[in-house]
């Protein structure tokens, strides 16, 4: 499944993953905190797999950084600031 705004995905992944190197947190620490195997880190970060919105605020927060402001930093840095969708 790919993203609606795969530039946006992209950025907040970059950032996601600074995040966690700054936390100096292995992939393995991290998925740790939520008992999970370290693979799920490694195929979200490798882009293999999509974080939902739950995984992305839950990883945000393990790490110490405020989800909204990581999104908002994304969305600058990508360019993303208006609704191109029409309903």
């Amino acid at each position: 499944m790919a993203s609606f705004y795969p530039h946006l995905y992209e950025a907040a992944l970059a950032l996601l993953i600074e995040a966690r190197e700054k936390a100096d947190l292995s992939q393995a620490e991290l998925a740790a905190c939520f008992r999970l195997p370290e693979q799920l880190v490694v195929s979200y970060e490798s882009g293999a797999r999509l974080l939902d919105v739950g995984e992305f605020v839950a990883i945000c927060r393990a790490i110490g950084v405020d989800p909204y402001e990581l999104a908002r930093e994304a969305e600058l840095m990508s360019g993303s600031t208006e609704t191109v969708i029409d309903v």
